[in-house]
């Protein structure tokens, strides 16, 4: 369990990055914080049965199932790109500040 300390310190070190990125950043940070949220809520009040959970599951298994054939295409089309791309591409150059070299 964290104690306050740690969580203050949390919070700080939070809001000093907030306080360092742009408004439309800020704006997202909201917006994810606002659905981890709503996700805890729906943890903390709901009780599931063990039926609820098993066709939660079995939902799940079966959307998973579903979208294998898609899954499948993309990977092909990636592969055939990638050896459509073979002996074109060029490996990454870095400097010694880890950057990349362009146009070596």
């Amino acid at each position: 369990m964290e104690t306050t300390l740690q969580l203050f310190a949390y919070e700080e070190i939070l809001m000093n990055i907030v306080r360092s990125l742009p408004a439309e950043r800020v704006i997202q940070i909201l917006d994810y914080a606002r659905y981890i949220q709503s996700q805890t809520d729906k943890l903390i009040t709901k009780d599931e049965t063990e039926e609820e959970i098993i066709a939660d599951e079995e939902h799940w298994n079966s959307q998973f199932a579903a979208t294998q054939n898609g899954l499948k295409k993309m990977a092909d089309k990636v592969r055939s790109d990638i050896e459509m791309c073979a002996g074109r591409s060029m490996p990454m150059v870095f400097t010694k500040e880890e950057k990349i070299l362009i146009g070596y």
